[in-house]
């Protein structure tokens, strides 16, 4: 099965794409399912899982004080702004899974330093080792090696903001049923991707900054 496991609905601040939007792209690039991901809600997850025609994971990109962290299979939202260590207990509360989107990122401050990482590492269930907004392919390739060196599994998303992300960055894995059946699916599992262009992040930009003015122009990117 392909996942893309990073997906930003218009529920987050810096996307404007629709439930539809989402699933016509993602049946276009041939994705099995998906994993939405919104900032700091369960939202738009929740939205898209009760109308696609394919498996979706119900997640969070959550901001904590040190960085951001995704709960995948997650029943309700998690506040942001607690430190790692907390939102760490949330996701484990719910029976989720821990995951680690695009540590080391040099363009992003919602990034995760490696201190942190570090600190946090036992209580890490997988890293994103590929995200296709990544600017410097060597910010994913320190976060395949760290999660290498830790044993942790490793998983891959296109961090949709647009459909024309959309698959850009997937795992191919074997069926699953619920959490735990899939970290051992994703320990088994193959990362593909393939980076966006940089100009991307001028349209998120454009999103947050003026969302009217953003959603004229964004058929351009379907």
């Amino acid at each position: 099965m392909r996942f893309d496991l990073h997906i930003h609905t218009h529920h987050s601040p810096d996307s404007l794409m629709s439930p539809a939007d989402i699933i016509q792209a993602a049946q276009r690039r041939g994705l099995d399912g998906v994993a939405i991901t919104d900032h700091n809600t369960l939202e738009g997850a929740l939205e898209v899982g009760a109308v696609a025609p394919l498996p979706v994971i119900l997640g969070e990109e959550i901001k904590t004080t040190e960085g951001e962290i995704i709960g995948l299979f997650l029943t309700r939202t998690i506040p942001p702004r607690l430190s790692p260590e907390e939102t760490v207990a949330a996701i484990r509360e719910q029976g989720g899974i821990v995951y680690v989107p695009h540590p080391f990122d040099h363009y992003r401050r919602e990034a995760m330093g490696r201190r942190t990482l570090e600190r946090i590492i036992d209580r890490i269930d997988a890293i994103e080792v590929f995200n296709a907004r990544v600017v410097i392919p060597q910010d994913n390739a320190l976060a395949r090696k760290v999660a290498e060196v830790h044993g942790l599994a490793m998983g891959a998303g296109s961090d949709a903001h647009t459909p024309y992300e959309i698959g850009r960055a997937y795992v191919e894995i074997d069926r699953f049923h619920n959490a735990v059946s899939f970290l051992a699916a994703l320990r088994q599992g193959r990362v593909v991707g393939e980076l966006s262009t940089p100009f991307i992040h001028a349209y998120t930009t454009l999103v947050k900054l003026c969302r009217p003015v953003a959603g004229r122009c964004a058929r351009a990117f379907r």
